[in-house]
């Protein structure tokens, strides 16, 4: 906690206490404009209505509980205790509504908490020790708020609004401004008119916003509802709900994300994602769970997804170090491209897939769909390759283009040099690439497709 002092009516000196960093940061806004300020006239306020101010830039000065109306032109209104008294121990309530200022700067810090009943001015509210609350709901205009580490309630103006609830447990309701939201308690956000940003710095909060929303969760624990075309940062073990036709997530550790439409997910680790709409995944790693109506997925060193497409077509790209993709269990159809160094394993799901090896080592599984593709680009290739279940299906075929195995008997010569043991047949390309058919015997020219 800090004192903040103001010259109050008659020259006295009012301390007034506030506390959390953000508040006290207010807090000393308003004390060095007030002293900046030339022909201030201070005035005692009593409990009901106060007028009658003069003319020029006027400050009420509020030390004892109780209901203030204030009717008149006052542009500042501070509510503590004149040292060395503690004269404010009780709760304050400050109604603006017939305030005439356009502007108003309010600094509080009754035991009790403060009150306070906006009107369409501007402002900014210091919210010191105890429990605040700011009703502001249909007014328009524009707050700086800030309170500590009470409980309190803050409902925002449909001007733009900049809030802090401070440690607490809040209730933070946003008008249809545009509104920044700094959150250090375990806070409940509500934006369902608005544009609004919120940082969540405490955890354990619950969020629901509107579309084009910006959510930085720099934490965990938290559940996050946002509207379309909305981006979240993503915090650690937080739950995230996009409800419109797009959205984005970036980052996250252990994070639950599910999406009503299409969902981009950038770099995130170990994430649980559900998208009934198309996925674009970049440069995840870590265990992930997929499902997605479809999906193109760029992978990165130790990613372990298991994925299902529930329809359609989708892509994968490894992008090196060791990966795997396990679509064992999806619906649709998957085109996978092994990355170009570590070692690749990917398995294919029900439909007709199509593996294809990179520069480095890769083991394929075709699933349990028929006539799947599995192919080497000479060129792109040159690693050690296993196709695991080559022979499970009919019409599973093995590509070898740029080779020029068509010509010269070229593709006789290799099924001629082939290495069977144990059960399994490995043939040697002349880039390097060494490719192993487990539980295959009898290769044959049919089993490939040349270009």
């Amino acid at each position: 906690m800090a004192i903040t002092t103001v010259v109050g009516a008659s020259g006295q000196i009012l301390a007034v206490t506030v506390d959390g960093a953000q508040a006290q940061a207010l807090a000393s806004q308003y004390s060095s404009a007030v002293s900046g300020v030339s022909g201030l006239t201070s005035y005692d306020l009593v409990p009901g209505s106060n007028s009658s101010f003069s003319a020029g830039v006027s400050q009420g000065v509020i030390t004892q509980s109780g209901s203030y109306s204030i009717n008149g032109d006052v542009q500042y209104i501070a509510a503590g205790s004149y040292a060395p008294q503690d004269t404010l121990t009780g709760s304050v309530a400050i109604d603006l509504s017939k305030n005439t200022a356009s502007s108003v700067s309010l600094l509080t810090g009754a035991w009790d908490g403060a009150s306070v009943v906006a009107g369409d001015q501007n402002g900014s509210f210091v919210g010191g020790v105890g429990n605040n609350v700011f009703l502001g709901t249909g007014k328009t205009g524009s707050w700086n708020i800030a309170t500590g580490s009470g409980n309190d309630t803050i409902l925002g103006t449909n001007g733009n609004n900049t809030i802090d609830g401070g440690t607490g447990n809040n209730l933070i309701y946003l008008g249809s401004g545009t509104n920044v939201v700094r959150s250090e308690g375990q806070d409940t956000i509500d934006g369902s008119n608005g544009t609004d940003t919120v940082t969540l710095l405490g955890g354990s909060s619950v969020v629901n916003l509107h579309a084009n929303a910006t959510v930085y969760d720099t934490t965990g624990s938290n559940s996050v509802t946002v509207g379309n075309n909305s981006f979240i940062t993503g915090g650690s073990s937080s739950t995230y709900f996009t409800t419109g036709a797009s959205a984005t997530v970036s980052g996250g550790l252990n994070d639950t994300i599910s999406a009503a439409g299409d969902l981009q997910q950038i770099r995130g680790t170990g994430n649980t994602i559900s998208v009934d709409g198309s996925l674009s995944f970049l440069n995840g790693t870590g265990n992930t769970t997929i499902t997605a109506g479809n999906a193109t997925m760029f992978g990165a060193s130790g990613l372990n997804a298991q994925f299902d497409g529930t329809s359609g077509y989708s892509l994968f790209v490894g992008t090196g170090g060791d990966e795997t993709i396990s679509a064992a269990s999806s619906h649709g159809v998957l085109e996978a491209f092994a990355s170009n160094g570590g070692n690749t394993t990917v398995i294919g799901g029900t439909g007709a897939d199509t593996l294809v090896g990179g520069t480095g080592n890769a083991t394929f599984t075709g699933g349990s769909g028929g006539s799947n593709l599995f192919a080497l680009n000479n060129g792109t290739a040159g690693g050690d390759y296993t196709v695991t279940d080559f022979g499970s299906a009919a019409g599973n075929l093995m590509a070898l283009y740029q080779y020029g195995l068509q010509n010269n008997n070229g593709l006789q010569n290799v099924l001629s040099a082939a290495t069977v043991a144990g059960g399994n047949t490995t043939i040697a390309l002349n880039d390097g690439s060494k490719i192993t058919f487990v539980g295959v015997t009898d290769l044959k020219a049919s089993d490939f497709t040349l270009s």
